[in-house]
């Protein structure tokens, strides 16, 4: 009798772990960095932003509405639309042109910046809001460029 409800219980966990559903997708929130700036002659800007996927299943991103900051001071909104196909658990970059509100002046030195709004995804569908503070600073050899 041990024997037979032995195997009883052998057979019913094989049973159990064969319904297994595979790998867990999740779908977590991107988030947006600057990764370069560059002020031009003209006093645009121009962005190099990278949108890193924190998600273990690729994810197509149909645009981003941020406003860029530096120390206190907003300095400008980025209100791209774009499509964007990123893996799970990777980064792209895209570029962006800034025209900075007026008064704005051109960063010296390092500085630490702050760019936050939305990310919207089309696949899966959804909108991120997001956060992201850090610092940039002068690039060696080029002029008007911080990384």
């Amino acid at each position: 009798m041990k024997l037979r409800t032995w195997i009883a219980f052998v057979l019913g966990s094989l049973l159990l772990a064969s319904c297994g559903g595979g790998p867990v997708k999740r779908v977590s929130p991107p988030t947006a960095s600057v990764q370069e700036l560059v002020v031009r002659a003209d006093g645009n800007w121009h962005l190099r932003v990278r949108l890193q996927n924190f998600s273990n299943v690729p994810m197509t991103f149909s645009g981003i509405d941020a406003e860029l900051a530096i120390g206190d001071d907003a300095v400008g909104t980025i209100k791209l639309p774009f499509k964007l196909d990123i893996p799970g658990e990777s980064a792209d970059v895209f570029e962006a042109d800034l025209l900075p509100l007026a008064g704005t002046r051109a960063p010296v030195g390092d500085f630490a910046y702050r760019l936050h709004g939305t990310i919207s995804s089309s696949e899966p569908k959804g909108n991120f809001k997001f956060t992201r503070e850090s610092q940039l600073s002068p690039a060696p050899g080029l002029p008007g460029t911080w990384r």
